[in-house]
């Protein structure tokens, strides 16, 4: 149990722990956006009609960067080639999608053969930035996600889907304008009837194209997540829960 999570720490590596050389993460990346969006000025923002857009100068601004830091060798030369494969991944996926066939047909191509370093790499890529977006909102560094990032392990714990973004679909709708990109926060889904956390998940939307993926436990993860890091445990019980009560009340008007 002991060994399944250690504590981020701010001003420390959020994938290996490290205080050295500390750098930035981007929630989108940098070459992602500038395909999406040209040099044209970006705003950022919910788009709720309550919360305040913010003015992102470039694909570079901070304001595109994780607050939580990853030192210089894990996000350079020891995440490189995930950054790379990814991005050559989504390429396919996003043409896959603007032609009408299915965007996850692009694990298709003997390229991403199940167990190929190709098909392991789409998916470090995506252990990265679940990792930051833990540590983001003070949640515990996982070793198992972590050391998968990393390519200390081979062992896949990142489960995802491949869809049509609906939020794309009604931003577009509502304005006519293709260019739109975003992620999903942190999200944690918890058992209804035990109140046990069962996994941890994001998104990232690159236009009308959704990655939903995540990193789901069982018992003795959710039981130490629990122990180890109440705090974090307790925070997320208590968001899920208010989530749980909307729901609650949209069904019965």
């Amino acid at each position: 149990m002991l060994r399944f999570s250690e504590i981020n720490v701010t001003d420390r590596c959020c994938l290996c722990g490290s205080a050295d050389d500390l750098t930035g993460e981007h929630k989108i990346k940098a070459t992602t956006l500038r395909s999406l969006f040209g040099n044209e000025t970006m705003m950022i923002g919910h788009f709720n009609g309550t919360s305040r857009p913010r003015l992102a100068q470039s694909a570079t601004s901070k304001a595109v960067h994780f607050r939580v830091r990853l030192c210089g060798p894990c996000n350079s030369t020891r995440t490189q080639a995930a950054d790379v494969e990814f991005a050559r991944f989504d390429d396919l996926a996003r043409r896959l999608q603007c032609e009408g066939a299915d965007p996850a047909s692009a694990f298709d191509d003997p390229r991403y053969a199940v167990g190929s370093a190709a098909y392991l790499n789409v998916f470090r890529y995506l252990a990265k930035l679940l990792a930051c977006h833990i540590a983001e909102v003070g949640g515990p560094r996982l070793r198992a996600l972590t050391d998968f990032a990393l390519s200390r392990s081979d062992m896949n714990v990142v489960r995802l889907s491949i869809n049509a973004d609906p939020d794309f679909q009604r931003w577009f709708e509502a304005t006519g304008d293709p260019q739109f990109a975003g992620h999903g926060g942190l999200g944690i889904d918890f058992s209804r009837s035990t109140r046990r956390p069962k996994a941890i998940y994001t998104s990232l939307s690159h236009g009308p194209l959704r990655y939903r993926f995540s990193v789901a436990f069982g018992f003795g993860v959710a039981l130490a997540l629990r122990l180890l890091h109440p705090e974090f445990y307790q925070r997320s019980l208590a968001s899920f829960e208010a989530a749980l009560g909307v729901e609650r009340g949209s069904n019965l008007t």
